[in-house]
């Protein structure tokens, strides 16, 4: 039951079988996910949502790693989830910097956490060839959220300012 449960989370419901960009489905519906969830919940609250996903897959993914063909498996787009999160979490900044519509700042935030997660400048790409295990496979798209945040705010404080 329980290793049912940790595939399921590991390939987000399934997204990660699917044949044809499975991370940027996965990053999408985080998208969509995050916009009905954010009229329930405070950001606080997803953010705890979303580290104990980031620590509950390190767990699932270390237990599960020897059972999947490659260092970084196609299948596993948990990664994308908690990276995405990272951008669309700090919204209330963004809000701060240049006031308009969450919509926007959610598109823009898939765009470049796809834009940093596919072409992997440095150090994304270091860290995903020097690092193996659950932590390689999380660690990238966490950096990739990370960029992803950092040039939206800058972005946002030059249009506000």
């Amino acid at each position: 039951m329980i290793k049912k449960f940790n595939l399921l989370l590991l390939t987000f419901f399934q997204i990660g079988k699917i044949k044809y960009a499975p991370g940027s489905v996965a990053s999408l519906i985080t998208c969509l996910l995050f916009l009905l969830l954010i009229n329930f919940f405070s950001v606080v609250i997803l953010f705890i949502f979303t580290l104990i996903i980031f620590l509950y897959s390190l767990v699932a993914i270390n237990n599960y790693y020897q059972t999947f063909d490659s260092k970084d498996p196609q299948e596993i787009v948990i990664d994308e989830f908690v990276g995405q999160m990272l951008p669309l979490l700090a919204f209330p900044i963004y809000e701060t910097l240049y006031p308009t519509s969450i919509i926007y700042y959610c598109a823009l935030a898939f765009i470049l956490f796809r834009f940093f997660d596919i072409l992997k400048p440095y150090p994304i790409s270091y860290i995903e060839k020097n690092t193996d295990g659950a932590i390689g496979i999380m660690l990238d798209d966490i950096i990739a959220g990370f960029f992803s945040f950092l040039l939206m705010t800058i972005v946002f404080f030059f249009l506000g300012g």
